[in-house]
């Protein structure tokens, strides 16, 4: 019998703010490129770019960051701060 693969990976998806600039690629990754460095020792493994058009004909691109932590440390403080949120302790991130 084989043994079933089991790993978890994280992710985020990223815009620009709504308004002026909201369609400036290099803006985003930039935004992108500084919340993966605020993440701390992680291994990225896939960016997929979205782009959606909004009511008034305007581009709103978005990023899709797929990654793991390098430091079992940080996916544990990660992995207690989903569980607080989930349990109402602690605020959603908006």
């Amino acid at each position: 019998m084989t043994k079933p693969i089991s790993s978890q990976m994280y992710h985020f998806t990223q815009n620009n703010p709504e308004g002026i600039g909201q369609d400036s690629v290099p803006a985003l990754l930039r935004r992108i490129a500084t919340t993966i460095e605020e993440l701390g020792q992680v291994e990225v493994y896939d960016l997929i770019m979205h782009n959606e058009v909004t009511d008034d004909g305007s581009d709103w691109p978005s990023i899709t960051v797929y990654f793991d932590y390098t430091q079992a440390e940080e996916a544990e403080e990660v992995e207690e701060a989903e569980q607080d949120e989930s349990e109402g302790d602690a605020p959603g991130i908006t």
